[in-house]
């Protein structure tokens, strides 16, 4: 069974890490989409269709596609915030427990409730066809409606496969232990 877990974890990290790679991009498009908004309004010119208006509201969307793209793969990295001031001191089991009880009472049920309400707010903007409120803004806002939604999906599958490995890290071979490989867990 926690060989299982942690085929299952692995493919959930790999998955995660491609989705994050491929929304990286968006980095480079935010940064390029910023110096022409910033060249343009500088010297006083715009290309049709490529207003400010169009060009603040397309920096904004590419920051949300980096964070909504990146947001489940940070979890299972460790890569988040993290609070230690009442976990520093505790032992790796206990930090292990504490996670895998957290992820089950916390994380899944506010997962299990929001994940709904993002496709439907996602689905709502397609049928919609829904725009920016900005006469001048950008079409196609359920693009970006879309990317919350894959948040949502990949911070589920995120909190699973940090379950799993907390389970195989708890309950596992000591070969499976050390390969759960679980960052918060080890000490100093």
């Amino acid at each position: 069974m926690t060989a299982l877990l942690l085929k299952f974890s692995d493919f959930v990290e790999a998955l995660l890490r491609r989705i994050a790679d491929a929304g990286s991009w968006a980095f480079i498009a935010c940064i390029v989409t910023i110096a022409f908004d910033v060249i343009t309004r500088k010297f006083g010119f715009q290309l049709p269709g490529l207003g400010s208006t169009r060009l603040q509201e397309l920096e904004w969307h590419f920051h949300g596609v980096l964070f909504c793209t990146w947001l489940g793969y940070a979890y299972i990295r460790n890569a988040h915030v993290r609070i230690d001031v009442f976990t520093g001191t505790l032992a790796p089991r206990s930090k292990l427990w504490l996670e895998l009880v957290c992820c089950i009472v916390f994380a899944m049920p506010y997962l299990w409730v929001a994940l709904p309400y993002a496709h439907d707010f996602f689905m709502n903007s397609l049928r919609q066809g829904e725009s920016s409120d900005a006469p001048t803004g950008l079409p196609y806002r359920w693009i970006i409606k879309f990317f919350l939604y894959l948040a949502f999906l990949t911070v589920s599958a995120a909190v699973a496969a940090v379950a799993a490995r907390c389970v195989v890290a708890l309950f596992g071979t000591p070969e499976q232990r050390e390969r759960a490989h679980v960052p918060f867990a080890r000490q100093g």
